[in-house]
């Protein structure tokens, strides 16, 4: 019994270190296209600060002039889910080893053959 007891502890031990490292390595950038219906798709930039600021740079390809859309504001990280606070409705993305996955309005995983992701770059 109490073998068993040490092994759930040092269990609890390692899986709690493993989701406090996921928050503390969220910060950096992060890049990735995503779809686009009506351009070649979109060229994101994302870099997270680690004072809880972000910046957000967008580019729709073969649109316009290739202007670069910026939004600038503050995150917010709970439940393994990167929340971004902005003007119009928060953009949710979902916290994984090296990149985070754009999810739905409910925070859901959009499933589609389509990429979602930003890859964070070294």
């Amino acid at each position: 019994m109490k073998e068993i007891l040490k092994v759930l502890v040092v269990a609890c031990f390692l899986f709690s270190s493993c989701i406090s490292n996921e928050v503390k390595n969220i910060t950096g950038i992060y890049k990735g296209e995503f779809p686009c219906g009506d351009c070649a798709g979109i060229d994101n930039k994302m870099t997270l600060n680690a004072d809880s600021t972000f910046v957000l740079e967008k580019m729709y390809k073969g649109k316009g002039n290739d202007s670069i859309f910026k939004e600038t504001g503050k995150y917010t990280v709970k439940e393994g889910k990167l929340f971004l606070e902005l003007k119009q409705s928060p953009f949710k993305y979902e916290i994984r080893n090296n990149y985070i996955e754009l999810l739905d309005i409910d925070g859901h995983k959009i499933e589609s053959e389509l990429n979602y992701k930003l890859i964070k770059q070294e």
